[in-house]
């Protein structure tokens, strides 16, 4: 059997924290939470104090810093695989049984980076369905902690976003899998969504929106991850540059602070064209 331990990375968490965590612990032998809030959130949890561990200074480190940081304490304590999430993601009770069992029956787990699963559909298959894809998200995900080190670790440079994108890409340039289990479903948020009027047809749809700050993140990392590798795998890169594309185009129209995205727009491209990566300090 595989020792998995878990982590989960916090920023100014709200009170439904403690029903997501609650969703997976069973998954898991002992699960990390992690706060990047700057000042420490006040959180209180009543899990036993054995199997979660609470890290909270006070500092914003990023995504790929403490991911690194988890992988470190659960490699020294043993374990084989790391669960990531989200604060705002949890798996319903039949979703997270499938997983381990579908995880346990995967032969050849020695050549995986990381497992993944859906969170855009709910999938309707119950057996197990195995996918190799070349991108998995953070939230959700089995991170195979001995390909880890073989790796170096998620890239510090990202700060976040792009993280797991960049991760699954050196992997899979180094001739390891990611694969995904279509038939796990993952609930996540993916920013903030509401209903907005096209400007086109006059029709309300669902669009999600993106502070600027963290737009400045998107576009300067998907340039970065593109730099990298858009040679060893050029199919996949028109889809991200278009989706890129789209958020901007949606914060841009429906968004409240458009002389502010449009100055970190630049920022990002500029940071990126010199170089200047990790944490923005303005």
């Amino acid at each position: 059997m595989e020792k998995i331990f878990g982590v989960v990375i916090l920023y100014h968490p709200d009170f439904q924290i403690k029903d997501n965590i609650a969703s997976y612990l069973p998954f898991i032998e002992k699960l990390l939470v992690i706060d990047n809030s700057e000042p420490a959130a006040k959180i209180s949890f009543d899990f036993p104090e054995d199997k979660v561990i609470i890290i909270a200074d006070g500092e914003n480190k990023g995504i790929a810093a403490r991911l690194n940081q988890a992988a470190s304490y659960a490699v020294a304590e043993g374990a084989t695989w790391l669960l990531t999430m989200d604060q705002d993601s949890f798996f319903d009770e039949d979703n997270i049984n499938r997983y381990r069992q579908c995880f346990d029956a995967y032969e050849g787990k020695d050549k995986v980076a990381m497992f993944g699963v859906e969170y855009e559909q709910r999938p309707q298959a119950i057996h197990c369905e195995y996918f190799e894809t070349d991108m998995l998200i953070t939230s959700g995900s089995l991170v195979n902690l001995g390909l880890l080190k073989k790796l170096e670790g998620f890239d510090e440079a990202l700060f976040i976003d792009e993280v797991d994108s960049e991760y699954c890409f050196r992997a899979n340039s180094k001739g390891f899998k990611t694969v995904k289990l279509s038939n796990v479903y993952l609930h996540h948020s993916l920013g903030i969504a509401g209903a907005y009027r096209s400007l086109k047809n006059f029709k309300k749809s669902v669009r999600t929106l993106h502070a600027p700050i963290r737009i400045y993140y998107m576009v300067r990392n998907s340039l970065y991850v593109a730099e990298k590798y858009k040679h060893n795998l050029p199919a996949s890169f028109p889809l991200r540059r278009k989706t890129v594309l789209n958020r901007i185009k949606n914060n841009l129209l429906y968004g409240k602070e458009k002389t502010k995205l449009l100055r970190y727009i630049w920022l990002a491209y500029r940071h990126y064209k010199s170089g200047k990566m990790g944490k923005l300090m303005l």
